[in-house]
């Protein structure tokens, strides 16, 4: 439930920065809903010392992320928060839980094409047991994204993505970085 609370604090917070903004843009705000589905790539420190017993022998997780979000004139908020499918083998259970919030901007291509570039804040849970001995590990860093997005009407919008997570704090030793890339909808009020 923590989780959760952390998670509505941040949107909160993320939409309290981003209130200025639209009472300038009002007439062009639109409320954003979607899911992404997300494949999410770990990369381990080389370097460290760590127990290497707790690294996850596949590192892909996937999950569906709940999005919601605030536009005005091709630049918004995103927020979203994702739990993945838990990998398991015969002594490993591995499980991925992550929120956080992007501020991203578009450029149109054509009528229906978007570039969109994204910069934010992601925050990842990794909770790992291994022969009964649990192991849980906080990592939080910038998060940086760039992909295409295609209007199939005005309120409906389909996009692929990757984006870049630098850990830069928590267990830091053993958790480096994530590569992601998603796919979702999007539906636009």
């Amino acid at each position: 439930m923590q989780f959760f609370k952390r998670f509505f604090m941040l949107l909160t917070f993320a939409i309290g920065l981003l209130l200025p903004i639209t009472n300038v843009y009002a007439s062009d705000l639109h409320l954003l809903f979607g899911a992404d589905f997300l494949i999410s790539d770990v990369k381990y420190n080389s370097d460290t010392k760590a127990d290497k017993g707790y690294k996850i022998p596949k590192k892909d997780f996937q999950s569906i992320a709940p999005i919601i979000g605030l536009s005005a004139y091709g630049i918004g908020l995103e927020a979203y928060i994702l739990n993945s499918r838990t990998i398991s083998s015969d002594t490993l259970e591995a499980k991925l839980r992550a929120y956080g919030f992007d501020v991203f901007g578009e450029a149109n291509l054509s009528d229906n094409f978007s570039l969109i570039a994204s910069l934010g804040m992601a925050k990842y849970t990794f909770k790992v047991t291994k022969d009964n001995r649990k192991q849980e590990s906080d990592c939080s860093g910038p998060r940086l994204g760039i992909g295409l997005q295609y209007y199939i009407t005005n309120n409906i919008a389909v996009q692929g993505m990757y984006h870049y997570t630098l850990l830069n704090s928590g267990n830091k030793d053993l958790y480096d970085a994530i590569s992601e890339f998603s796919a979702g909808i999007r539906f636009i009020f």
